[in-house]
């Protein structure tokens, strides 16, 4: 109990109360999203909602033996979980598969998700492996190792298949980039993201033109035009440049160049013979060119007129009509389109409310992270946060069609106990390692 005692003393206030209060507007969202308009039952927990109660549960149990944990021993222990998952991730792959994907452990009547759990170890190994003495990000060793460290499981993930999960890894690079990473090959990664959606945009709107009597297709002439810009470039450095600093940036544009007619020819190869019919089509809708209203873009139009009739202050708790059990308006109400529901319930009012106390975590997970002294709860707060991040930033562009539907959920709100476990773990590590920031040496 004294332990307890001097651990709530040390403890960041604010950062617990706002973790729970996501976990408490989740869990009434859920309730409100898988009511089937019968007697409601909080103690029935063969329900959608009964279950994620228990998830809830479980996660505050785990949680309360977390903050009892020395972070020495969290710190020791993280390569040793990080292999567990991994065998984790290999034995998963051997399960039966259920909605297409072999992603889960069957144990009774619940599943756990390893994909959920490989976000935790991936925090957690990279934490420590860049807090080690003469570790920099800026050496060439430490990028492929930490290219290794986070590209095995994210294989792994990619084999069952679950590619929203595999995408989530995207998130460690706002890490490694506040840890020191050249912000030059943030450029290349921006660029080459511009690159890929234009590309895919191109071959998705089926695009073509007559020039000089040959038909050439946009993607072609995508790559004319990458050539033109590199060429104006060369022209902008020979002219305002030293000529001492010029062969670095004539390497900087080619490299640049390659990289970018690589994508281009490497997006109709992918497009047209490893995408399957579906995932055309949802490249389609996403981008405006086509309106499947009854297919692939089901989901999506479904979600909107969700929203969209929430109206400015919503329609009122439990009394939504298009985003719940009840009528089944919004496919996967109460895991990746969640956010449905609370849009309907509390309309826009509630929409931005429930935006500014996401933010607020965020914000209070980067000064948290900002005032340590211990390098490896720097990093894994920046994790956390990234993370966080992430979920949040696709989840929302996936509902409201400005992101592919690709089942990443949003923390603390879907439905799922694998993540729900995962995401509150990852904040009470982090508040038990920051509890004790003021004993640490600099």
């Amino acid at each position: 109990m004294a332990r307890y005692n001097s651990i709530w003393k040390s403890i960041d206030k604010y950062l617990l109360g706002l973790y729970f209060l996501l976990l408490f507007c989740g869990l009434i969202t859920i309730i409100s999203s898988s009511n089937e308009g019968s007697n409601l039952d909080l103690f029935d927990f063969s329900s959608v909602y009964g279950h994620q109660i228990i998830w809830a549960l479980i996660s505050l149990i785990i949680c309360a033996f977390v903050l009892m944990l020395e972070s020495q021993f969290i710190k020791n222990s993280t390569y040793f979980f990080y292999g567990l998952i991994l065998l984790l991730l290999i034995g998963v792959l051997f399960m039966d598969p259920i909605k297409g994907a072999r992603s889960w452990f069957q144990i009774g009547g619940m599943s756990i998700q390893p994909s959920e759990l490989a976000k935790l170890s991936c925090s957690l190994v990279l934490a420590k492996y860049l807090s080690s003495i003469n570790v920099k990000i800026q050496d060439f060793r430490t990028k492929i190792r930490v290219l290794l460290l986070l590209g095995v499981p994210c294989l792994l993930i990619t084999l069952q298949p679950d590619p929203g999960t595999m995408l989530v890894f995207i998130a460690f690079v706002f890490v490694v980039y506040r840890e020191g990473l050249s912000g030059n090959i943030l450029l290349f990664g921006l660029f080459s993201v511009i690159v890929v959606v234009i590309a895919i945009f191109l071959k998705a709107s089926n695009t073509y033109n007559t020039i000089l009597g040959f038909v050439i297709s946009g993607n072609f002439i995508f790559s004319a035009v990458l050539i033109l810009l590199g060429s104006f470039v060369f022209i902008i450095i020979k002219l305002f440049v030293l000529p001492r600093y010029r062969w670095a940036r004539y390497k900087a544009v080619i490299l640049s160049l390659l990289i970018g007619i690589c994508i281009n020819v490497g997006i109709n190869f992918i497009y047209d013979d490893v995408f399957e019919d579906r995932h055309r089509t949802r490249f389609k809708v996403m981008f405006g060119i086509k309106e499947d209203r009854l297919g692939d873009g089901y989901n999506m139009w479904q979600a909107l007129s969700a929203i969209g009739s929430g109206e400015f202050a919503g329609k009122g708790y439990m009394k939504g009509t298009l985003s719940n059990d009840k009528y089944n308006h919004v496919p996967e109400q109460s895991t990746d389109f969640i956010f449905c529901s609370l849009a309907e319930e509390w309309g826009f009012l509630g929409s931005i409310v429930f935006i500014i106390i996401y933010l607020a975590i965020l914000v209070r997970i980067i000064i948290i992270s900002e005032r340590q002294r211990s390098k490896f709860t720097r990093i894994f707060g920046y994790c956390v946060s990234s993370i966080l991040f992430f979920h949040f930033m696709i989840n929302i562009g996936m509902v409201l069609g400005l992101a592919p539907v690709i089942g990443i959920p949003l923390p603390f709100f879907s439905k799922g106990g694998s993540s729900m476990l995962t995401f509150s773990i990852l904040i009470f590590i982090l508040l038990r390692l920051d509890a004790e920031r003021k004993d640490v040496l600099r």
